[in-house]
C-alpha cells in the first residue's frame, strides 16, 4: 500500500489542505492523516494488511514520514485503547521522532507514543472521533 506525498487529505477526516507552517505541524499532520486512514478502512482491509497467519487486524503506521508503508499487527482493542487519547499514536519501532513525541510505551511490533503540547491541538482538532 503506497502512502504519502502530496493531498494526504484524500485519507479522511479534517486534514487542513494549507502548507503546514513548521515541520512539526507537518509531522503532527501526517500522523493525523494516517490515524484517520485506519480509522476510515473497514474490518476487512484491517484483516488482509495483517495476512492471513495473523488472527489479529493490521493497520497503516502512524508515524510522521509520508512514505512509511508499514503495517502495525495490533489486537483491536489495543488499538482502540490507544484512540480513546487523541494524543496516542501508533507507530513502528524506530519510527518515532523524539524531538516531536514521547515514547509512552513499548510492545513487540509497535511502539506508542504521544505528541507534545507544541502539536496537540492539531491532533486533537484532526482526530476523525471528536
Amino acid at each position: 500500500m503506497k502512502r504519502g506525498g502530496p493531498g494526504l487529505g484524500r485519507h479522511g477526516g479534517s486534514y487542513d489542505c494549507s502548507m503546514p507552517r513548521s515541520r512539526d505541524e507537518r509531522l503532527a499532520r501526517n500522523e493525523a492523516s494516517f490515524r484517520s486512514l485506519n480509522d476510515a478502512l473497514g474490518a476487512n482491509v484491517h484483516a488482509r494488511l495483517s495476512g492471513p497467519a495473523s488472527a489479529d487486524p493490521g493497520f497503516v503506521c502512524e508515524c510522521g514520514n509520508g512514505d512509511c508503508e508499514e503495517i502495525i499487527v495490533v489486537e483491536m482493542d489495543r488499538y482502540e485503547q490507544v484512540r480513546e487519547d487523541p494524543c496516542l499514536f501508533l507507530v513502528k519501532p524506530g519510527h518515532e521522532i523524539t524531538d516531536v513525541e514521547d515514547v509512552v510505551e513499548r510492545d513487540d511490533g509497535y511502539f506508542v507514543v504521544r505528541k507534545h503540547e507544541e502539536v496537540a491541538d492539531i491532533v486533537r482538532e484532526t482526530d476523525p472521533r471528536r
